[in-house]
């Protein structure tokens, strides 16, 4: 028994939600440009709205990052849920209006 106790690999815990949020802003914020300009966005046939949706995302992460590091909130799985499900479709938006590829 004790052979086998020892080869196992020990347990890793689980990321809070406050982790796990902060992980999630910085994969947002590694894969969506931010620092597209007005312009470029703004070209062409549109695909939704890439200029709203990034100042949406954009809001949310920022506020986020404030709650966070002055510790006024604590993120739920919801809130969690909701911002994996703003980035998504924001990534999709500047995808369909090429600005990512």
């Amino acid at each position: 028994m004790s052979t086998l106790m020892s080869t196992q690999q020990p347990r890793q815990r689980k990321p809070n939600t406050t982790d796990a949020m902060r992980a999630l802003l910085d994969t947002i914020r590694n894969t969506i440009p931010f620092g597209l300009e007005d312009a470029d966005m703004c070209q062409g046939i549109c695909r939704g709205c890439s200029k709203k949706m990034m100042e949406m995302l954009d809001a949310e992460v920022s506020q986020w990052q404030v709650d966070l590091d002055n510790q006024t909130a604590e993120p739920t799985f919801a809130d969690l849920a909701f911002m994996e499900k703003l980035a998504r479709r924001t990534y999709k938006v500047l995808q369909r209006n090429n600005l990512i590829y």
